[in-house]
């Protein structure tokens, strides 16, 4: 219970990493079981899954420059977490769309996609998306 007392970023990660994403995420009033639960009903907040180790996707507009809607074009929700699996067989540890998922390189050409991918820009990790495996939270209404 002790993941509910502070909600930031890394906490949600830490909580749904260790099992208490029924607590976090979770919408029943049934399932709580102590003094200090919400009485109101929460089915229509947003409902969180991981999803694990997607294959790479080939859409070009992951790479489209540092916009944070792009989850929200591609897959109609947000990622709020996510993680590459490099070509050497290993995990990239937690990038959080918007606060650590610069990446280190740039488009060094454009592409021609739905979303301009011009070049010389700077683009989020995800990316990578594109040709690597990879691992989300994502999070969707109801």
């Amino acid at each position: 219970m002790e993941c509910m007392k502070t909600l930031n970023t890394l906490s949600v990660l830490i909580c749904l990493m260790t099992g208490y994403s029924t607590l976090v995420l979770g919408t029943s009033v049934e399932s709580c079981v102590t003094k200090d639960c919400v009485i109101y009903d929460l089915s229509s907040q947003t409902v969180c899954t991981e999803v694990s180790e997607e294959p790479a996707t080939y859409d070009c507009r992951w790479a489209s420059g540092l916009n944070i809607n792009v989850d929200e074009v591609i897959l109609k929700g947000r990622i709020v977490a996510y993680k590459i699996k490099w070509f050497g067989g290993y995990w990239s540890g937690w990038f959080v769309t918007g606060i650590n998922d610069i990446d280190i390189k740039y488009n060094t050409a454009e592409r021609r996609c739905s979303i301009p991918c011009k070049a010389n820009t700077m683009r989020r990790m995800w990316s990578y998306f594109y040709d690597h495996i990879h691992s989300y939270i994502f999070c969707k209404n109801p």
